[in-house]
């Protein structure tokens, strides 16, 4: 006996019935994946976001440490200020290995493109030891390191005199390329701290400081003492670490909530599946009858049904994860649009491993749920099921 092919006897009867079961299922196996393939996405980015930038301290303006460490991360135009003077006290205080200073500016041209400019000096490079400068870090005025999505749109080689984007009247020469970092710096436009306070008139002020230390783990001590220094009622200290780990919680308080609702996608599609087959063993009674009267035992008719359970949900499994990752794009965008700190990173991509999970998930709720019918459809006796009328147990 050809148990496939019996099993999947009844997909061709009722294909309206077994598109809408198949499509419960693929709906709370697109969630399933779309959670798990977030969770593991934005978590990485994170985690690559604070190892690119170098630093375990930033120090900000007063003002919500979350809106700081986007803007420090992403780029944009700051609201408020640090005095310059602050750079000392930061760089002095025990525990500090190197105080890097930075003045950011952002502007939006016709396109819609941000242009971003940050005023660094040489300390960066004490941070960013991932970079790979083709060229020269800036060294005299109107220099500039550009990076590498930035030279790639504004065509922009090395030692070519340019003018800078939304800044009328104003150049500088290409001293140096970034190499494709992956990251929010490869669309920024570095140039001398001087010239960038110069330029956009903000002599002796900083937007941010990026601070490494010695010995990471005395991160505690370190901040304690920034706070206690004479500006430190003037500015904000923030451990990214705690920054990291309070994000993430407020991201787990979401992802739990969205997980309950996959769960209870999960039994709803289970229970429609278990529904529908139960409905398919009402219709095949006499069928049922004819097996058991020609020898089919108790156990070869549980295995057809049950089968035809499990196929169902696995062939949903497969459709919902396929789905999914056709969608990822654009629900990353909506995503994007409502977490307190999204990375630049790509937040959901392909992992074998999560596919493999959600479609041992559709085997785990086939098997479940093909319980119930396979076990009615084996109980009935050959008399009583050619006795039965058509569509009666």
């Amino acid at each position: 006996m050809n148990w496939i092919s019996l099993s999947l006897k009844d997909w061709q009867r009722r294909p309206l019935r077994t598109g809408i079961t198949l499509t419960g299922v693929a709906i709370a196996i697109a969630a399933l994946w779309s959670l798990l393939s977030f969770q593991r996405g934005y978590q990485d980015g994170m985690q690559s976001e604070l190892d690119r930038l170098g630093a375990h301290i930033l120090v900000v303006p007063k003002g919500c440490p979350y809106d700081a460490a986007s803007i420090a991360l992403h780029g944009a135009t700051w609201p408020c200020y640090l005095k310059q003077s602050y750079l000392k006290q930061v760089a002095t205080t025990q525990g500090v290995a190197t105080a890097a200073p930075a003045f950011m500016t952002a502007f939006y041209d016709a396109t819609g493109a941000q242009n971003v400019y940050v005023g660094v000096d040489k300390s960066i490079l004490a941070l960013k030891r991932g970079w790979h400068i083709q060229g020269r870090f800036p060294q005299g005025r109107d220099e500039l390191l550009v990076g590498s999505a930035v030279a790639e749109r504004m065509k922009w080689h090395l030692g070519q005199q340019v003018n800078l984007p939304n800044v009328p009247g104003q150049g500088g020469q290409v001293s140096g390329i970034l190499a494709p970092t992956q990251g929010a710096d490869d669309s920024f436009i570095y140039m001398g701290l001087n010239d960038a306070q110069h330029l956009f008139k903000h002599p002796n002020e900083l937007t941010h400081i990026l601070v490494r230390l010695k010995d990471p783990d005395d991160l505690e001590n370190t901040v304690a003492q920034l706070h206690g220094c004479s500006a430190g009622l003037e500015m904000n200290v923030v451990p990214l670490a705690h920054l990291f780990r309070t994000i993430q919680s407020l991201v787990n308080s979401t992802r739990l909530l969205l997980g309950c609702i996959a769960l209870i996608a999960l039994l709803v599609a289970g229970a429609g599946v278990s529904n529908a087959i139960l409905m398919t063993v009402v219709e095949r009674t006499r069928e049922i009858g004819i097996m058991r009267a020609l020898g089919a035992s108790h156990s070869d008719i549980f295995r057809i049904f049950w089968l035809q359970t499990l196929q169902v949900c696995l062939v949903g499994g497969g459709i919902g994860v396929v789905v999914a990752f056709a969608a990822s794009r654009t629900l990353e965008a909506w995503l994007r649009g409502r977490l307190p700190f999204a990375p630049t990173d790509t937040l959901i991509h392909w992992e074998w491993w999560i596919a493999d999970v959600c479609l041992a998930c559709s085997i785990i709720l086939g098997s479940a749920a093909g319980l119930l019918p396979a076990w009615r459809a084996a109980r009935l006796s050959p008399c009583e099921a050619m006795r039965a009328s058509r569509g009666q147990m």
